[in-house]
């Protein structure tokens, strides 16, 4: 029913792999640093996973979330680079602490309703991204006037840009390490804080 911490650590060869609809829990760093891993298949019945269990699966292109996943762990995807797609289902309320950090391939975002945490460089480095969308739903966080980024609505922080940002002339602040990349950008006369690192690169 569970796939224990570091289960399959440094299996360098690895390429892929099933889960069968018996496992509920997949733990911590089950599938670090499984460089060769191309494709993983997790079933329905999956509802946690657990802390860096892809970190430094560098060939794993695409990932499917199942839904009744209501968190993702610390550097879950971490240096996942080919990593091009994530469907992060409308069951997860928070993503953690450089969950998607160095993801470089990955294109776009999309945060559902539920989540109302996301935490500190959860998207550092994502050079690719130049979709991000906030679901309109939800009561933490949005993406108004289509600006494709991340706004904390209740304080009108930008947390997370892409190449494709309009910033909004509501944003007062912009977060650390906010943009991995951008093209270029008009930063709004109402922005009154410029956090560190925010155009790093």
């Amino acid at each position: 029913t569970s796939i224990g911490s570091e289960a399959f650590t440094w299996c360098e060869k690895l390429k892929s792999i099933t889960i069968p609809n018996s496992i509920t829990s997949i733990g911590d760093r089950v599938f670090y640093q499984c460089t060769g891993l191309t494709s993983i298949t997790i079933p329905e019945s999956v509802t946690s996973i657990g802390k860096n269990a892809f970190e430094n699966c560098k060939k794993l292109t695409s990932i499917i979330i199942p839904d009744g996943v209501k968190s993702i762990g610390n550097m879950t995807f971490s240096s996942c680079y080919a990593l091009t797609e994530i469907v992060i289902p409308d069951s997860v309320k928070s993503i953690g602490y450089e969950a998607f950090e160095l993801c470089f391939s990955l294109k776009s975002v999309v945060i559902p309703a539920k989540v109302t945490k996301i935490e500190e460089r959860a998207f550092v480095g994502c050079k690719s991204l130049t979709s991000v969308i906030v679901d309109e739903g939800n009561p933490r966080y949005d993406s108004r006037e289509n600006c494709n980024a991340i706004i904390e609505t209740a304080t009108n922080k930008l947390i997370l840009g892409c190449s494709q940002t309009i910033i909004p002339e509501s944003v007062t602040e912009i977060g650390e390490e906010a943009f991995s990349s951008c093209d270029s950008l008009t930063i709004p006369e109402g922005v009154t804080s410029i956090g560190a690192e925010a155009f790093r690169n």
